[in-house]
């Protein structure tokens, strides 16, 4: 066969345009020709493919089983937690009646529930005192916002 028609083949078969008849002819040409030195790459490529067409598997692959890692990973977790309530619940922490510190006089009681409240108004008044400062700077940035503008 002539090497322009092979090439002009060879062409169409690269852009993937080569019918079925023209890949036979090629197949045929690399398989039983010889073939010029820079068309050596091409006759490897089709005496590959088709000794792999020969080839015919006669044992199926083995597949191996999937495994599903989330349920394995979900069931250590609940493992895990269980066994930490179990081993790490520590009856000593539990309350008792007289860890209350229930007050059984009223006036008793009225008296540390104003020293209560009275000792966060302490400290919510200290926090108040801290916005002076966020006032003083809000009149600036005020001030120089008017500037900019």
């Amino acid at each position: 066969m002539e090497l322009s028609k092979i090439e002009r083949l060879l062409k169409k078969y690269d852009e993937g345009n080569a019918s079925l008849a023209e890949e036979k002819l090629l197949r045929d040409y690399f398989l039983n020709e010889d073939v010029p030195e820079h068309l050596e790459s091409y006759r490897l490529m089709f005496i590959f493919s088709a000794r792999e067409a020969r080839e015919k598997f006669e044992e199926k692959p083995k597949v191996q089983p999937a495994r599903n890692w989330y349920a394995w990973t979900s069931i250590a977790a609940i493992l895990i937690v269980g066994l930490g309530i179990f081993f790490f619940n520590d009856s000593s922490r539990e309350l008792n009646q007289n860890d209350l510190g229930t007050i059984s006089d009223e006036e008793l009681a009225l008296q540390k529930t104003k020293e209560t409240l009275n000792m966060v108004s302490q400290f919510m008044n200290e926090g108040k005192s801290d916005l002076v400062y966020l006032k003083e700077f809000n009149k600036t940035k005020n001030q120089i916002i008017e500037i900019d503008n």
